[in-house]
């Protein structure tokens, strides 16, 4: 153990001061998602989708490989940094083609606090690791299935996790994922083997992958039948094995979240509780995300009610994908408010991005003050400074072609932090946790007041018409809800 008494490895909340953090990689030969039971990726552009096929199992181009690891190199150098600066300014941002109003950060020395328009940060240094380079391009096989490639390692966040003092490989719902953790894997034996004895290495057992551990029809649903089955909770993935996506967890000290989703099936949230019996896990739902995938782009924590600083305890959530009232309350009840991120600054995506233009709120904690989000979201950065934050930026839309955004790209490895009871006031029951027929869809009400804290309602802006909006609210039980697949999660 480290001569500070913390384990090398130590990460039980999402905004404790962070000390080191993996960053993922783009590789040479990362690949387009090839299509498979869990997945049927689909092309944004309607003119590029005319001209060609989903390219799945296909090598990326150079140029998308470069574009996106300059602006993970980028990101490693603003996190290490000791310093920065972040000021406004009109600049061409190369993956939207166009001059846009940015917050950008940069990594200074001597800084000059009188420049207009700008903030200087010292931040603090924070070590950054890089997964193994791999060669993606590779097909895989199992007993009864195959892929024709892989992927890429570029979100760690997806295959890895800390909770507490415990590395945790998650199993992955994807066939073409299934060595995904590898890349990874030099990383957590070097960490296990420095502190054996404080620092536990776990991974969930691997599925089989077979074909009868999918909902087959599920890709073959209109958006109309989705929403008749929204009760339901079913999405492409069955009860028959445990399954979970690291990124479906999202961490609070003693009290861990796990949505349910296409990632995350109720088995693994219960192979979760049963392997943590010190932590409170508690599975959480978003009914209006009809293709749920992974927690960091729908609801975020961002500081306990403890804090110091602003007005107490706050939670991102996502305004198109409200959580339950009856699962909001635990967090209402124990001094969090609900804070609406505001509509993305660009809601345009990428061709090949299989995420949504929610990757606005996939920021990153560096602490209980300091987070770091996306330079072309200026709405978000707004919305932070004005409930008492710090937020630094960083260029990542070039990221967002290869599957997530800067928390997507980050496994956490150790913040200064404990396992610390930011919900005192609950009857926690884990066997009460699983109903047989969960069917819950009644949402918190996004747009008005909430005790007193204004949630800023959005409007019906370009067509864009979500749950959050004052012109769907009256149509939330209407089975004909005009969602688009355009919403589809990170």
């Amino acid at each position: 153990m480290p001569t500070n008494g913390t384990p090398v490895v130590n990460a039980w909340t999402q905004w404790g001061r962070l000390e080191t953090v993996v960053v993922g990689r783009a590789d040479p030969k990362s690949c387009h998602l090839p299509h498979e039971p869990a997945c049927h990726a689909e092309i944004n552009d309607p003119l590029i989708a005319d001209a060609i096929d989903w390219p799945g199992g296909s090598v990326k181009s150079a140029k998308s490989v470069e574009l996106a690891s300059a602006q993970l190199a980028n990101f490693c150098a603003v996190l290490e940094a000791e310093t920065v600066q972040v000021k406004s300014q009109k600049a061409f941002d190369s993956e939207l083609k166009r001059e846009v109003q940015k917050m950008r950060t940069e990594v200074i020395q001597n800084p000059d606090t009188k420049e207009k328009d700008s903030r200087v940060l010292q931040k603090g240094r924070i070590s950054t690791l890089r997964p193994t380079e791999m060669d993606w391009s590779q097909s895989v096989s199992g007993p009864g299935w195959s892929s024709t490639s892989q992927y890429c390692a570029t979100c760690p966040r997806d295959t890895m996790i800390t909770i507490g003092n415990t590395i945790l490989e998650a199993t992955m719902s994807k066939r073409s994922r299934y060595f995904e953790s590898l890349a990874c894997r030099e990383i957590s034996l070097k960490l296990w083997r420095q502190d054996p004895e404080h620092v536990k290495f776990w991974a969930c057992p691997k599925p089989s992958f077979a074909d009868s551990m999918y909902h087959k029809d599920f890709w073959e649903l209109s958006d109309k039948q989705r929403y008749e089955r929204m009760r339901s909770y079913k999405f492409c993935v069955n009860e028959t094995e445990p399954i979970f996506d690291a990124a479906d967890i999202t961490r609070c000290g003693k009290d861990i979240f796990v949505q349910k989703s296409m990632t995350t099936n109720d088995s693994g949230i219960k192979w979760l509780t049963s392997h943590f019996p010190e932590l409170r896990v508690h599975p959480v739902h978003f009914p209006y995300d009809l293709y749920p995938s992974h927690i960091d782009c729908t609801f975020v924590p961002l500081r306990p009610p403890s804090a110091d600083a602003g007005d107490g305890g706050l939670v991102l959530i996502n305004s198109e994908r409200p959580p339950l009232k009856s699962e909001a309350e635990l967090w209402r009840k124990n001094g969090w408010k609900l804070l609406n991120a505001p509509l993305p600054a660009q809601t345009d995506r990428p061709p090949f991005s299989q995420s949504s233009y929610w990757l606005s709120m996939n920021l990153l904690s560096l602490g209980p003050k300091t987070m770091v989000i996306e330079e072309n979201e200026i709405p978000l950065y707004n919305v932070l400074v004005e409930h008492g934050f710090d937020p630094i930026t960083v260029p990542m839309r070039h990221m967002y072609d290869y599957g997530g955004g800067i928390h997507c790209s980050t496994w956490d490895i150790k913040r200064e932090d404990s396992c610390v009871d930011c919900f005192p006031n609950q009857e926690y029951a884990p066997k009460h946790l699983y109903e047989q027929n969960f069917s819950d869809i009644d949402v918190v009400d996004v747009t008005s007041s909430n005790d007193g804290f204004l949630i800023n309602p959005l409007t019906d802006i370009d067509g864009i018409c979500g749950v959050g909006t004052l012109a769907s609210k009256a149509s939330r039980d209407c089975p004909d809800s005009p969602f688009s697949k355009k919403m589809r999660t990170a």
